[in-house]
């Protein structure tokens, strides 16, 4: 990567950004590489590894990347033979292998997630042993533990002992009355590491001790009394050796430490590769990053670009750019209005290359294009040098002189206001031998100017393109966007009047322009004008169609919701349907296990089903019967041929009507029903259709006996008595209470079974056949 480049479009600010996001010292060092990675292949990895981060943070949160400490210094001193880490450092170390180990847990988790970044912990796992050495040498201040080592503990426990000692000696002491005139204050301290009190100065002949210590007053001496001159000197012995161990230790543990180092330093190095990722995430989210593609071709295909400096601005409102380069494009050529936002159109297209390059997700829309460029050049701003006695041109040309030597097939190289700070005349001369220069080389040039003449040249050259920055000539600003194909007018005048020039000086300037200008300048206003009065219909006709579309939206919206209402309708129906029918049914089965139970009678049971049945009639009325055989309610008498919508059947009256309803034999079945649901026999009526469903039972009605057969035959016992149950309940709901069952002779298990379980059961009762065939057997509800 150009360093000169780098600085100029911004890149530099950019890592500044990066840097401020890492959360460790070594991902802060890591933003200094990227200037190193320079390749295609290298920068789709880049993207990709991005990628996969962006989805696992969403999966699994952000990584832990706390309590690393830079500890490249420790780990080298650890290396060498005998060397003695201080605590301070012992302890940066205990906490970045805390971090790692923590690291490679997240890590873990992510390779079970099946992602990418998972990998990068191949062949690592968490220092444990390490980290729990580090836990019981060292406590949450930094102390040095007592479970360090048992001679530290033992030590101690000494020391303890005789610190006890000494303190009950000295207060003993201090309690005596015979001491209380030339005891100054009642406390024990410390002087010259040995236990002292405070005594009076005439304190001699009373009590035998050794001043280590004055008051600045001189009224007060601190006396070690000779009573506890020995054990004084046993715990400075004992301390001692306290400090001796604990040196021990630390060596011990950096010896320790030294077998780890290059373990560590390679968890360190995953640790900066993942904080550098999550860096990057999170600049992506501050400047409303996506993922650009990658290609190998030299093209720019940047949706929306914005830069990302003005991007995180507050309170600004950033006009996005759209930027175009094409393949077959070796010029691309923007001009138009100072300040119209030119070069930072320039700028933008090189700073959010060099970001897509490093791996970086860019702040422009989806779908944006960025292609492989080989190297970056650029020539942007006054570069003027003073310490070379270099002038603005002389600069630039010094400038252009580094990019000749640099350039290859496929670079881009960015200009800024191409050909000024000399005579225009030699400026457009000198340009266009540098355009052609560079494109004979195969570089794409991106370049900015006021020239005409390079306007003319990018419109007869057949590898070069213009591209204004447009203009509106009404409130003389500038749109900030790119139109292409286009060529531009300067509009210095409209611009100056928008920085505050005097009106006289502008007109006068006007007047000169028309004086003196050429006609190029004119005409390009033309098409500005012209421009903007297109821009203006099209705005228009896409305005009424964004009004008609809306219209339409509206409309299918409205229908889509009448749709829905329907179908909620239609779903609420059902559930209110479905919970009818287990309410039914329920009441249908406690009518026929009362029956069975012999609580009720049968004249009892029928009435509670006509009821419950009369009670679905009555939430689920019939839709209204298309017109055909009405029947007069007058011909229903016993013995008329009458037809019964809810059976689709004809049948024959055998009661008077009462309370508007008839019993009726039909298809050797007798219900009561409504008269509303008779119609004269052979009607249109087909009744409700069912869904065939596999039989529980076989049961026939024999239309000359009006009673049903219920056949089992080839059934099991335990299939045919189930079989059975079922059969009868269902007959009895028909209001049918003899039966004929059809079991077959065979073994005479079955038949024997039958009427064993008809016994058993209180409501039915067998009855004998006249005929004796045994093959079947007579039922009757009692």
């Amino acid at each position: 990567m150009d360093l000169h480049a780098a600085k100029v479009l911004d890149f530099g600010r950019v890592l500044s950004l990066l840097a401020g996001e890492t959360a460790t010292p070594m991902g802060g060092q890591r933003v200094l590489d990227i200037t190193k990675e320079s390749s295609y292949e290298r920068g789709l990895e880049l993207l990709d590894e991005l990628d996969a981060f962006t989805l696992l943070v969403a999966s699994l949160g952000e990584p832990p990347l706390s309590g690393f400490v830079d500890i490249e210094d420790a780990l080298g001193r650890s290396a060498t033979q005998g060397a003695c880490l201080d605590i301070e450092s012992l302890l940066d170390v205990s906490s970045t292998v805390s971090g790692c180990a923590r690291l490679i847990e997240y890590l873990e988790d992510a390779a079970l997630e099946g992602s990418p970044i998972g990998a990068y912990i191949k062949g690592h796992t968490p220092l444990y042993p390490l980290e729990e050495l580090f836990l019981r040498t060292f406590g949450p201040r930094g102390e040095v533990l007592d479970t360090a080592s048992p001679e530290l503990k033992a030590i101690r426990d000494e020391l303890k002992e005789l610190r006890g000692k000494v303190m009950r000696v000295l207060k003993r002491i201090l309690g005596n009355t015979e001491y209380e005139h030339v005891v100054q204050e009642d406390f024990i301290t410390l002087r010259s590491n040995r236990y002292v009190v405070p005594l009076k100065t005439d304190f001699r002949g009373y009590l035998s001790g050794i001043v280590h210590d004055h008051s600045n007053t001189g009224q007060t001496v601190f006396v070690e009394p000779m009573e506890v001159v020995e054990i004084n000197n046993r715990v400075g012995e004992a301390k001692e050796e306290e400090s001796a161990e604990v040196r021990r230790i630390l060596m011990a543990l950096t010896a320790k430490l030294g077998g780890y180092t290059n373990t560590i330093k390679a968890q360190i190095n995953v640790a900066a590769q993942i904080d550098l990722l999550s860096a990057k995430l999170k600049l992506a989210k501050r400047v409303r990053g996506v993922r650009p593609e990658l290609v190998r071709e030299p093209v720019l295909e940047i949706k929306d670009a914005r830069h990302p400096f003005l991007d995180i601005r507050e309170n600004l409102e950033v006009v996005p750019i759209s930027i175009l380069f094409e393949e077959d494009t070796k010029l691309l050529l923007v001009t138009g209005a100072n300040a119209g936002g030119k070069t930072v159109a320039l700028k933008t297209a090189g700073l959010l290359t060099m970001m897509a390059h490093a791996g970086f997700f860019i702040p422009a829309a989806e779908g944006s294009v960025v292609g492989w460029f080989p190297e970056v050049l650029a020539d942007i701003g006054d570069e003027q040098d003073i310490e070379r006695d270099l002038s603005t041109f002389s600069a630039h040309m010094a400038r252009m002189k580094e990019i000749f030597d640099l350039t290859c097939e496929g670079t881009l190289v960015l200009l800024d206001e191409l050909g000024t700070g000399t005579d225009p005349a030699q400026g457009v001369a000198l340009s266009v031998a540098i355009l052609e220069e560079l494109k004979s080389v195969g570089a794409r040039v991106l370049a900015t100017t006021h020239l005409d003449g390079l306007k003319s040249y990018a419109y007869s050259s057949g590898e070069a393109k213009n591209a204004a920055v447009s203009f509106d000539p009404k409130t003389g600003t500038p749109r900030y966007k790119l139109l292409y194909g286009q060529a531009g007018s300067s509009n210095a005048i409209e611009v100056a009047r928008k920085m505050g020039l005097p009106e006289g000086v502008l007109l006068r300037a006007a007047s000169l322009t028309g004086e003196e200008g050429d006609g190029t300048a004119v005409i390009l206003r033309d098409l500005e004008r012209a421009r903007d009065e297109s821009r203006q219909a099209r705005e228009e006709s896409e305005r009424l169609n964004e009004k008609l579309r809306q219209a339409l939206k509206k409309r299918q919206d409205e229908l889509e919701e009448a749709r829905a209402e329907r179908r909620k309708a239609r779903a609420e129906a059902r559930r209110e349907a479905m919970s009818m029918v287990r309410e039914m049914r329920k009441g249908f089965k406690s009518a026929i296990d009362s029956f069975k139970e012999s609580k009720l009678s049968r004249q009892e049971t029928q009435k509670r089903i006509e009821e419950l049945a009369g009670r679905v009639k009555e939430r689920f009325p019939k839709p209204p019967q298309p017109e055909g055989k009405t029947l007069d309610l007058s011909a229903v008498k016993v013995g008329a041929k009458v037809r019964v919508a809810s059976l689709g059947k004809d049948g024959v009256v055998e009661s008077e009507p009462s309370g508007g309803k008839v019993r009726v034999l039909a298809g050797g079945i007798k219900l009561t029903v409504p008269l509303s649901e008779l119609s004269k026999p052979g009607g249109t009526n087909e009744g409700p259709k069912k869904k065939r469903r596999a039989p529980i039972a076989s049961v026939r009605v024999d239309a000359e006996r009006g009673s049903p057969d219920i056949v089992l035959i080839g059934r099991s016992v335990d299939e045919a008595l189930t079989e059975l149950e079922r059969a009868v309940d269902k007959a009895i709901v028909s209001g049918i209470y003899k039966f004929r069952v059809v079991h077959g002779r065979g073994t005479g298990a079955l038949r024997e079974a039958v009427r064993e379980t008809i016994a058993r059961t209180s409501n039915l009762k067998r009855v004998e056949d006249e005929s004796g065939d045994d093959a079947v057997t007579w039922i009757e509800v009692i």
